[in-house]
């Protein structure tokens, strides 16, 4: 128990509880035994915090003192508390507003490589608009300046991962309907070696945005006729359809027009077709019955076709294979078909370097045979004569060396 600090005399316990009400029914003069408990516990409480104020002053103190020194920690627990969330806030909202700064304002980040493309017209392209790649955004469009050749420079930067090749093409295309530009690059056919940052794509690999204000000119008559809703949704379509194909189109009409130039130059040469046509017809009208049994005879054979569906099958599968047949025996005669071309080409070239004797040969084979049928008409032998005998063999150096083993030059054998 702490002392108590002198001017703060105790009070007689009984003028404490005689400030604690007495319950109704309660028998006057007395306070309850609950009420006396608290009064107790609220002395000792008082008694311990102004010991405990003397303590650490050293001096006096009142209770009321000792009770605002012990609020002071827990106050300043609370305010740093506060002070955290409010920091953690503070940040949150601050990163928000970066990201939707970021998201809005189109801010990009990272490194990349600025390259340069030559149109003829880059009508609705500005400053900022996107570069895309299969509708993957890798750029942005950095400067529009026109050339001295009248065309116009682009200057516009890709991701360093994007790589563009002497291939690359550089076409304006429709980002929405209310007149936005985007900058499409695409992979045309070409030299595929890297484009190096700086480079230029020309004026040949490159194509503006359709006109879509005249192409919806040319349609005036037609949404006059249309409500403003249907206006807008054929608006989108064409758009749609029709963005970065301006040279495809205008080919297209330009051949349409000369078709129908040369259509209105054969007008006379059509009405003749068109009157044949009519004749024909006609002829056909008048042999209807016999192009109804041709019908009937053709159903009768797809009829006869279908009922043998399975043995053409089987025909088709057989003739599959033969084919299979073949190419197993063609393999296999290959080889020998090598050699026999090969032995051909040889003897070709022999008979192509000795060719006069070969005519010579060719030209006596008749007369030959002739004499050799003349000598088999006694019956199926022929009769010779030994005239001459000479026996061939190969001398010193392998030259032949002849040896006459008999000879007659009377007779049947003289010589003519």
């Amino acid at each position: 128990m702490g002392r108590l600090v002198p001017g703060h005399p105790r009070k007689p316990e009984a003028a404490e509880h005689s400030s604690v009400p007495a319950r109704p029914g309660a028998r006057s003069g007395r306070a309850p035994r609950n009420a006396a408990v608290r009064g107790s516990v609220v002395r000792a409480r008082r008694r311990t915090a102004v010991a405990g104020c003397a303590a650490r002053t050293g001096s006096r103190c009142s209770p009321t003192t000792a009770g605002a020194t012990d609020r002071r920690p827990a106050v300043k627990d609370n305010l740093k508390g506060t002070v955290w969330r409010l920091g953690v806030f503070l940040t949150v909202c601050l990163f928000g507003a970066f990201a939707l700064l970021a998201v809005f304002a189109q801010f990009r980040f990272g490194g990349g490589n600025n390259y340069n493309a030559v149109f003829t017209n880059v009508t609705g392209l500005k400053k900022g608009d996107f570069v895309r790649i299969a509708g993957v955004e890798v750029g942005k469009v950095e400067d529009i300046a026109i050339e001295r050749n009248a065309t116009v420079r682009v200057e516009f930067s890709a991701n360093d991962a994007v790589v563009l090749t002497e291939g690359t093409r550089a076409i304006i295309r429709y980002d929405n309907v209310i007149g936005g530009r985007f900058l499409a690059l695409d992979e045309g056919t070409g030299g595929v070696k890297r484009l190096q940052p700086g480079q230029t794509i020309p004026v040949d690999r490159t194509a503006p945005a359709l006109d879509l204000d005249s192409v919806i000119g040319g349609f005036k008559p037609l949404f006059r006729a249309l409500s403003p809703d249907q206006v807008n949704a054929l608006s989108g379509q064409l758009n749609q359809a029709l963005q970065g194909q301006g040279a495809n189109i205008g080919s297209f009409l330009s051949q349409a027009a000369v078709f129908t130039n040369t259509l209105a130059d054969r007008d006379q040469l059509i009405s003749e077709v068109i009157t044949n046509l009519n004749a024909v017809l006609g002829s056909l009208g008048s042999q209807s019955a016999q192009l109804d049994k041709a019908v009937t005879n053709l159903s009768g054979l797809v009829d006869g076709l279908n009922a043998r569906r399975t043995d053409i099958a089987n025909a088709f599968a057989n003739t599959s294979a033969a084919a299979a047949t073949v190419a197993d025996l063609l393999t296999q005669a290959r080889g020998p078909f090598q050699k026999v071309v090969h032995e051909t080409d040889r003897v070709s070239s022999i008979a192509v370097a000795d060719h006069e004797y070969l005519e010579r040969l060719i030209d006596t084979l008749p007369d030959k045979y002739r004499a050799l049928g003349r000598q088999g008409m006694y019956g199926d032998f022929f009769s010779f004569y030994l005239c001459d005998l000479v026996l061939k063999v190969n001398g010193k150096g392998g030259q032949p060396v002849f040896v006459k083993v008999a000879g007659q030059d009377t007779g049947r054998c003289t010589p003519k």
